[in-house]
């Protein structure tokens, strides 16, 4: 365990969380849970993690976080550092609520106390309602952005966007593109549109967007772009993220989205063919190496916005 008086011996990017607090959405995710684990590994000093969880099926926040610690890959953190628990605290809210349904008591605690943002919450099933996935990938990108605009020890912002958000393009670069439409007018639309109209017209909303997912990523992306003004933000574009290489344990996954359910399918006779582009590439990464670019995008955000 690092001290302050040998705080100096840490690398550049540990001595950017050595003392800070931090804020993740969707912490108790797949992606969420490498992050937490990895943060507690490899970033000693850190003051507090604030993660923003939902009342869910009767569990209230306390016991949804506990949860998250019964997973294995936890065990070998449990051991070498025991007491990494106390550093850990649940905020009670909820990503498809107004200003993230957050108390006034825990906003005005985390805009006083938070210097660093992962913003990893997302619905990232292809099929999810128009309105849903509004709610979540935009209205929560803009609430949380709202929010660090007011806290005044923020040293950087990491939103995670996915690869695929400009899929249509045969080219994409590390830049800003046009949002497939405009975030303001899609709000309003889809929070005062009757439901059974709404997912009539979706279809023609996507236009060149092959998914709801894919589609309110975008849109997201431009809404974090206007949001940030004077912000230290940056956007982390993941390919498809799949199960660990080696780290906290080789070939840990928790869910069955994309390749994971395909392969789980087949090995199990349950799928027998699958309809694919045998040109295509599926730019997959491991969860592991996925969260440490995604911890070195925030250095890099604060090195970039420092200077």
């Amino acid at each position: 365990m690092y001290t302050s008086s040998n705080a100096e011996d840490l690398s550049a990017i540990q001595q950017l969380f050595y003392g800070s607090t931090i804020f993740v959405t969707g912490g108790t995710g797949f992606l969420g849970k490498i992050l937490l684990n990895k943060l507690f590994t490899s970033c000693p000093g850190i003051n507090t993690i604030y993660v923003l969880v939902r009342n869910k099926k009767n569990k209230n926040v306390h016991t949804r976080v506990e949860e998250i610690f019964e997973d294995p890959i936890f065990n070998t953190l449990k051991k070498t550092t025991p007491k990494f628990r106390f550093h850990i605290q649940g905020i009670a809210g909820d990503c498809l609520l107004p200003g993230l349904g957050l108390c006034l008591e825990d906003r005005k605690m985390l805009i006083d106390n938070v210097n660093i943002v992962f913003h990893m919450a997302a619905t990232v099933r292809f099929d999810e309602k128009l309105k849903t996935a509004m709610k979540i990938n935009v209205n929560a990108a803009h609430d949380i952005m709202l929010l660090c605009k007011e806290m005044s020890n923020l040293k950087s912002v990491v939103h995670v966007s996915t690869a695929y958000t400009q899929c249509p393009q045969k080219i994409i670069e590390e830049k800003f593109y046009p949002p497939p439409s405009d975030a303001k007018n899609l709000m309003l639309m889809t929070e005062c549109i009757p439901d059974k109209l709404l997912e009539h017209i979706t279809p023609h909303l996507l236009g060149k967007w092959p998914n709801t997912y894919t589609f309110t990523k975008a849109v997201a992306e431009d809404v974090v772009k206007n949001s940030a003004t004077d912000l230290p933000v940056g956007i982390f574009r993941p390919g498809i993220v799949i199960s660990t290489y080696q780290d906290p344990v080789c070939g840990w996954i928790d869910n069955f989205y994309g390749p994971t359910g395909a392969i789980a399918g087949a090995g199990t006779g349950v799928i027998r063919t699958l309809r694919c582009d045998p040109n295509a590439v599926a730019n997959m990464v491991p969860v592991d190496l996925c969260v440490n670019s995604i911890i070195a995008t925030s250095w890099d955000v604060h090195q970039r916005y420092k200077y």
